[in-house]
């Protein structure tokens, strides 16, 4: 079993929480695995002991260089998760809460394929099969599945068929 040196600090703490260039190796190594939007690599430095000056210096900096570039974070996100059978509504949602300028989210959901209303009625298919739901009870289950994925109520409806004549 291997032991921790004591003179080893970890992984979570910084060294200098002062320095740029420190901030910039740590948001470097965490760029290496995934892309990020400046607001999240602020905040994944925070959490490692960065102080916000620092932090933003570094950002800055990869900014520069478009190591950091929102726009192409949030055009990979949405159409990443749209293939994994997500909605507009729940994409936008996700992205505020990651910190992303308001019109930049607009912008990237409006500029996707624009296809929502299809991948809609496809994940229906999918999911529960060719038929439109034929009961009551079964359209709301189906709905409510497709609006916890991220789906609006015109998609919906679309997606569920709105000529099933249930007079019950």
């Amino acid at each position: 079993m291997r032991r921790r040196r004591p003179d080893r600090r970890p992984r979570s703490e910084a060294t200098a929480p002062d320095d740029p260039d420190a901030a910039r190796l740590a948001a470097l190594k965490l760029l290496n695995r995934r892309d990020y939007c400046a607001a999240e690599l602020s905040a994944r430095l925070a959490e490692r002991g960065f102080a916000a000056p620092a932090a933003q210096a570094a950002i800055d900096g990869l900014v520069r260089e478009r190591l950091v570039d929102d726009e192409r974070f949030v055009e990979y996100y949405v159409r990443a998760h749209a293939e994994r059978g997500q909605g507009p509504v729940r994409i936008a949602h996700e992205l505020k809460e990651l910190g992303v300028a308001q019109d930049l989210v607009e912008r990237a959901v409006d500029a996707s394929d624009g296809r929502w209303r299809e991948r809609c009625v496809a994940l229906r298919r999918r999911r529960f099969g060719e038929q439109p739901p034929s009961e009551w009870k079964e359209r709301g289950r189906q709905a409510r599945f497709l609006t916890y994925r991220g789906f609006s109520a015109e998609q919906v409806r679309a997606a569920l068929g709105n000529d099933i004549g249930l007079d019950e």
